[in-house]
């Protein structure tokens, strides 16, 4: 767990980014994988600014152990690879064409933060608040 890489990049002002987080969490029973906000600390140190400007923020970014930075939907796979069990029959929509996977990722980010409020969201647990980088 204490490698630099094998980080979730998301918008920490999202309600609807914030519980896919906890989601992602539950399924990550090995613990292989930090988070970081895009806005935070963590974020301005391992990627470029395109990447967190305002216009980003609906983009989630993985930073695999490799160091290599997926965004979008390609991100999504990469952490169900990750995360294995069960959820890697996903991978299967890995066949559709990136722009298909792409555009149907942006729809959902469009109106990402009409799905849940941020305030609704509950406080992480002891466990998560630790792989909850800044």
């Amino acid at each position: 767990m204490e490698r630099e890489n094998n980080i979730v990049f998301y918008d920490g002002e999202c309600g609807f980014c914030d519980t896919s987080i906890r989601q992602v969490m539950r399924m990550d029973r090995a613990k292989r994988i930090r988070y970081a906000p895009l806005q935070g600390s963590t974020a301005s140190a391992l990627l470029p600014a395109e990447l967190r400007n305002a216009n980003a923020l609906s983009t989630i970014v993985y930073l695999d152990p490799n160091g290599l930075r997926h965004t979008k939907s390609e991100a999504a796979f990469e952490i169900l690879l990750t995360v294995g069990g069960a959820w890697k029959m996903l991978l299967a929509f890995r066949v559709l064409p990136l722009g298909f996977r792409d555009s149907v990722y942006d729809a959902i980010a469009k109106c990402r933060r009409a799905f849940i409020d941020k305030a609704s969201c509950p406080l992480p647990t002891p466990d998560q608040q630790a792989r909850i980088l800044d």
